[in-house]
C-alpha cells in the first residue's frame, strides 16, 4: 500500500502533463480517467483499488449529472408550458379579430363580444399562472445555478485549506505559461513547505493539523496580490504564482512571508490551539530557455526548497543561489 501512494504523486504529474500536451480538457472526469488509466499502467498489483475508485468517480459523476439534468429538463417543461398557453390565447384572439371583420350583425357581434371578454379573461388568468410560472422557473435557475457553481468549486477547491487545488494550480500554469511565451513576459512561483508538520501532527493530532493547514491558507489568500495564485501543491506543500514578478520581486514576498509566519502565531479554530509554525521556501522564475516547461520550473523550486530545508529550514532559497551552492 506505501508503495501504491508513493507512485501517486509521480503519476498526477504524468497525467497532467499528458493533458497538457495534447490539449486535453483539464475537467474532473476526464482528469481522474486518465490518471487511473496512468496508475494502473505504473503499478499492476493495485488494479483492485484503481477499479474501485474509477467506479466511485463514475457514480458521482452520474449523480452529478442527473441532478442538472433533473433541473434542465423541469425549466424546460416550464417554458414549453408557458409557450403553449401564451399561443392558444394568441391564436384564438386572431380568430377572433378574423370574426369581427366580417361580421355585421347586431347579435352576431354582440356574441363576439362575449368570446372576447371571456377570452380576455382567461388571459388575465393565464397572465398570473405564467407570473408564478415565471418565478418558479426564476427559482430552479437559481438552484441550477447554485448546482453548477458547486461542481465548479469541487473541481477547482482544496476542500480543506479553501485554495485552489492542484487541478487548478495546473491549469493557470499552463495559461500563465502561454501568455508569458507570447508577450515575452515571466512569472514566478514560491514552494512552500511547513516545517516539522509530521512533528505536529505527531504531537497535537491530526485535527490541529488540520487546522495549521487551514489557518496557512487564509494567510496566504490574505497576505498576496490579488493576481496572485496560491494552490495546496500537496500534504503540507503550497504553491504561490506570482504573475510577472521576477526572481528578486519573488525573493522579496515569500520573504516576508517566512519572517511574518516565523514571528506570529497560527490558530486551530476547532482545537483551540495556536502554534508558532516556520516555512522553508523554494523560488524559481521561467527562463528563456527553449526547453523550459512547468515541470522544469517546478524541480528547479523544488531542488531550492531542498536546499532551504538542509540549510536549516525557516529559510528562504531562489534557484540562483542554487547554483552558487553546488
Amino acid at each position: 500500500m506505501e508503495r501504491f501512494y508513493l507512485t501517486v504523486a509521480r503519476v498526477a504529474k504524468q497525467a497532467l502533463h499528458h493533458m497538457v500536451e495534447h490539449r486535453i480538457p483539464m475537467l474532473p472526469d476526464i482528469y481522474s480517467r486518465h490518471f487511473y488509466n496512468f496508475l494502473a499502467a505504473c503499478d499492476q498489483d493495485s488494479q483492485h483499488l484503481i477499479a474501485e475508485q474509477l467506479e466511485s468517480d463514475s457514480k458521482e459523476s452520474d449523480n452529478q449529472q442527473q441532478q442538472s439534468l433533473s433541473i434542465m429538463l423541469e425549466l424546460t417543461e416550464m417554458i414549453n408550458k408557458l409557450d403553449q398557453i401564451t399561443g392558444n390565447h394568441c391564436e384564438n384572439l386572431d380568430n377572433h379579430l378574423l370574426k369581427l371583420k366580417e361580421t355585421e350583425e347586431i347579435d352576431d357581434l354582440n356574441k363576439l363580444k362575449n368570446e372576447i371578454t371571456n377570452e380576455l379573461g382567461q388571459v388575465i388568468i393565464s397572465n398570473n399562472e405564467i407570473h408564478k410560472n415565471i418565478l418558479d422557473a426564476k427559482t430552479t435557475v437559481e438552484r441550477l445555478h447554485t448546482k453548477m457553481e458547486e461542481v465548479a468549486d469541487m473541481a477547482t477547491i482544496d476542500d480543506l485549506t479553501g485554495l485552489y487545488n492542484r487541478r487548478a494550480l495546473f491549469s493557470r500554469l499552463t495559461e500563465e505559461f502561454s501568455r508569458a511565451r507570447r508577450y515575452e513576459q515571466s512569472f514566478s512561483i514560491l514552494l512552500i513547505d511547513i516545517d516539522d508538520f509530521k512533528k505536529i501532527n505527531d504531537e497535537h493530532g491530526h485535527l490541529v493539523g488540520d487546522g495549521i493547514l487551514r489557518g496557512l491558507g487564509a494567510f496566504l489568500r490574505q497576505n498576496l496580490r490579488d493576481s496572485d495564485f496560491p494552490a495546496r501543491y500537496g500534504g503540507e506543500e503550497f504553491i504561490c504564482l506570482l504573475p510577472s514578478a521576477d526572481l528578486t520581486q519573488a525573493s522579496l514576498a515569500g520573504e516576508k512571508i517566512r519572517e511574518h509566519l516565523a514571528t506570529s502565531k497560527l490558530r486551530s479554530k476547532k482545537m483551540g490551539v495556536s502554534l508558532q509554525i516556520t516555512v522553508s521556501i523554494g523560488v524559481a522564475t521561467l527562463s528563456e530557455d527553449e526547453d523550459e516547461n512547468i515541470d522544469s520550473l517546478i524541480k528547479r523550486a523544488d531542488k531550492a526548497l531542498y536546499q532551504a530545508k538542509r540549510n536549516g529550514k525557516n529559510q528562504l532559497v531562489n534557484e540562483s543561489e542554487i547554483e552558487t551552492a553546488t
